[in-house]
């Protein structure tokens, strides 16, 4: 939170019983267009409610301890013009939140399960093994520290689209130093065989998943797929799921799907005093 709050602060609601935390609701609060509101960071996935206490994980989706504590978190957020929340896919019940008067749209992400790599790449589409194995004679995908080339991937794939990119290379390089710090990233890079990059993976992971953070190439897509495949067996060894961090872009959305991953819903919750389509005018500029 500290390394993607940058224009404005970060803080955490908490419901404890007897000293023990029982459930969290981390946010981020900022200015746009000189209202106060509370969006996602940049490059987060995921906040939202998170419960600790082994019952509510075990029983999350009817226990009333579980709903009360929601209640209890939402009731400490601070009064703001707009508020964005979204949850991760292991918050299922969003009950508490349409009860206090908020919003919410399903949205979806793909899973992949990688322990077993062989059983991975039997699930890939047709088209995608065709180009895997083009890419197998032609490409070399690398491990590599190079934040700026990786940006600079990464930004191309915007400028194609006539898009600006939605983060800075300084914000990029603050968030990339503390999670280097914690050995907690990877930058995969893949090469033709005259050394020109044509695409580049960012990944971060926890104890459970890995997640396609950010990525981009530069129009060769069987360079793509040769990248996320290196980083989908490089984390084999490390988590038991990888998050593609899906899209609701429907060729983003087929391209994800062709790597047998599963379509996961999650929740994207918000709530406005002001008329919604305004304030998305707001949060879109």
């Amino acid at each position: 939170m500290d390394a993607v709050c940058v224009d404005g602060s970060w803080d955490v609601c908490i419901v404890e019983k007897n000293g023990i935390i029982q459930a969290t609701l981390p946010y981020y609060q900022t200015k746009l267009k000189g209202l106060s509101v509370i969006r996602m960071p940049l490059l987060t996935p995921y906040l939202g409610v998170q419960f600790f206490s082994n019952k509510h994980i075990s029983s999350a989706k009817n226990s009333q301890s579980a709903i009360k504590n929601t209640e209890q978190l939402v009731e400490q957020l601070p009064k703001v013009a707009f508020l964005q929340q979204v949850h991760s896919p292991e918050f299922l019940n969003w009950l508490p939140f349409y009860w206090m008067g908020f919003n919410q749209t399903t949205m979806y992400t793909y899973h992949l399960d990688i322990k077993d790599t062989d059983v991975v790449y039997k699930g890939f589409r047709q088209n995608l093994k065709r180009n895997l194995k083009s890419a197998q004679s032609d490409l070399i995908c690398k491990e590599s520290e190079d934040l700026d080339l990786f940006y600079k991937i990464n930004k191309t794939t915007f400028d194609r689209q006539g898009l600006s990119i939605p983060y800075s290379f300084d914000f990029l390089r603050n968030l990339d130093t503390i999670l280097k710090e914690k050995e907690k990233r990877k930058i995969f890079i893949s090469y033709d065989k005259n050394g020109n990059a044509l695409a580049s993976g960012y990944y971060a992971w926890d104890n459970q998943k890995a997640y396609y953070l950010a990525g981009g190439h530069s129009g060769n897509r069987e360079a793509m797929s040769w990248t996320m495949w290196q980083a989908i067996q490089y984390f084999s060894t490390k988590v038991q799921v990888f998050d593609f961090e899906g899209s609701m872009i429907k060729n983003i959305a087929h391209y994800f799907s062709g790597y047998g991953a599963s379509l996961i819903p999650y929740h994207h919750i918000t709530k406005g005093k002001n008329k919604m389509i305004n304030i998305l005018k707001i949060l879109k500029s």
